[in-house]
């Protein structure tokens, strides 16, 4: 017997990260990149959200994710819309990451090392 999407997912989710997860295993594809790519979060308070809408997200996008999560989790969440600026969106954050980790390298002695021997040398990821 097959286990359903849901069961690998917690009752409740622990961050806006992990519901953010469980969209794009759920295969809505165009509802997780506005949520990644355009939407800040300022309140996370299962079964409450609250999100700033970036520019591009679609005015609906409360609605859409209320209406999933009732549908595939048999969960009543509010979504509600701020104006406050919230945490940066979740691209962004991933970004910083990113540019910590290659800065954190980039401070290691045996790559300066390298990068002195070797003027032009770049850092890259695969």
């Amino acid at each position: 017997m097959e286990a359903s999407s849901n069961e690998s997912y917690h009752e409740t989710f622990l961050s806006f990260e992990d519901l953010v997860d469980w969209v794009s295993h759920e295969r809505e594809g165009i509802l997780h990149g506005h949520l990644v790519f355009d939407t800040h979060l300022v309140c996370f308070e299962p079964p409450q959200l609250t999100l700033r809408l970036a520019n591009k997200a679609p005015k609906d996008l409360p609605q859409k994710l209320e209406l999933l999560l009732k549908k595939k989790k048999n969960q009543d969440w509010t979504i509600a819309i701020s104006d406050e600026i919230g945490q940066p969106t979740l691209n962004e954050k991933e970004k910083k990451i990113q540019r910590d980790r290659q800065n954190a390298i980039l401070q290691e002695p045996l790559v300066k090392m390298v990068i002195e021997a070797f003027p032009g040398t770049t850092l890259i990821e695969n």
